[in-house]
C-alpha cells in the first residue's frame, strides 16, 4: 500500500538490447536525471531511489508541487533533470542534489534550474493507484497533472518504441523506457514489464591524469568542466591500442604537473600511481550512462581531439 510520507523503493525497468515497436507497450523518453518521489499531502516531501530525502535540495519544485496539488494528497513518481543547451546535464544536477545547506539549497536554484519531469502516478486522494494498469494511471496524471515549468508530464507513444529511439539517439539523450500498458506498479522490483533501450552517447572530455605502464599510456582519467571546475567523470582504457597508447605517453610528458586538477582526488587503490597533467587534452568518448556517483560507465575512447 503506497501512501503519502511512506517512503519505498521505486519500480525500476530491466534492460533491453534494441528498441522495438509493440502495441502493447507504452514507450517514453528515459531521462538521465536521478530519480525522485513526490509525497503530497499538505506538505511536499521528496525522497531518491535510496528513500533519502531530497526535500530541500529542489526548493522551487518543492512550491510548485503545493500550488499544483492544494487540497490533493498524492504519489508522484518521476526524475529531475537540470538541462543544459536543451540537453540534461548530470553533472549540474549532482551539485543541486549533494547540496545539504538550505541556503546552498536556494543558491543553487537561482544558479541551475531543474525540472521535475513526472511519468507515474502512485496514489491520489487516499487511494492507491499501483494495482491499475500503467495506461490508466497515465490517464489519472494527464488528467489531474498540466505541465508548467519546473513540473512537467512526460508524453508516452504508444506502439512507437522504434521512432522514439532514433528521435533520442539524434539528440544525445540517454534512451527510452518501454511499459507494459497493463503493467500493475511492482514496489522495488526490477520488472520485465518495464524495459529500458540505452543509447551509447558520445562526449569531449578533458584528460587530468594518466596510469602508465612503462612507456605506454594504459588508462586516462577523464574531466569535464563545471563552472571552471575540473569534475572527474571516470577512466578510459578501452579503445586504447598499442600505437595509441605510445603515442598519448609523447604527448603527456610535456604536460605532467605535481598537481591534481581535478576540484577532489578520483578514487584510487593503494598500488595506483596516477601522473596528473595540465587538462588541455580533449578526447571523445562513446558511453553507456553515467552512475549514480556521476562515472561514465563502459567509457570507449573514440579519439583525440
Amino acid at each position: 500500500m503506497i501512501k503519502p510520507g511512506i517512503p519505498f523503493i521505486p519500480m525500476e525497468p530491466t534492460p533491453c538490447r534494441e528498441a522495438f515497436d509493440d502495441e502493447s507497450f507504452g514507450f517514453q523518453v528515459k531521462w538521465d536525471g536521478t530519480r525522485v518521489l513526490a509525497h503530497i499531502d499538505g506538505k511536499v516531501e521528496l525522497f531518491n531511489r535510496k528513500m533519502k530525502g531530497r526535500t530541500k535540495q529542489y526548493p522551487e519544485v518543492v512550491d510548485a508541487l503545493l500550488r499544483l496539488f492544494s487540497g490533493k494528497s498524492t504519489v508522484l513518481d518521476g526524475e529531475m533533470i537540470a538541462l543544459l543547451g536543451g540537453r540534461p546535464d548530470f553533472h549540474n544536477l549532482m551539485r543541486r542534489d549533494m547540496a545539504t545547506d538550505e541556503a546552498a539549497a536556494k543558491y543553487l536554484a537561482s544558479k541551475i534550474p531543474v525540472t521535475y519531469v513526472v511519468f507515474d502516478i502512485l496514489h491520489l486522494d487516499g487511494r492507491c493507484l499501483a494495482e491499475l494498469p500503467f495506461s490508466e494511471r497515465y490517464g489519472i496524471l494527464k488528467n489531474c497533472l498540466q505541465s508548467r515549468e519546473p513540473v512537467v508530464v512526460t508524453d508516452t507513444f504508444p506502439g512507437m518504441g522504434i521512432s522514439l529511439f532514433e528521435a533520442v539517439k539524434a539528440k544525445g539523450l540517454e534512451g527510452i523506457v518501454a511499459k507494459k500498458l497493463d503493467s500493475r506498479y511492482e514496489i522495488g522490483k526490477k520488472s520485465k514489464k518495464w524495459l529500458k533501450i540505452k543509447n551509447r552517447r558520445i562526449i569531449t572530455a578533458l584528460v587530468g591524469g594518466f596510469l602508465a605502464e612503462g612507456k605506454r599510456v594504459r588508462s586516462l582519467f577523464l574531466g569535464h568542466l563545471v563552472e571552471g571546475h575540473l569534475v572527474f567523470i571516470g577512466r578510459v582504457s578501452s579503445g586504447l591500442n598499442a600505437e595509441k597508447s605510445s603515442a598519448l605517453f609523447d604527448v603527456f610528458s610535456r604536460l605532467i604537473t605535481d598537481e591534481c586538477p581535478f576540484s577532489a582526488l578520483p578514487p584510487l587503490s593503494k598500488k595506483e600511481k596516477p601522473l596528473w597533467v595540465l587538462p588541455r587534452t580533449l578526447v571523445e568518448v562513446e558511453f553507456l550512462e553515467y552512475t549514480g556517483e556521476g562515472f561514465l560507465r563502459h567509457p570507449v575512447l573514440r579519439g583525440i581531439l
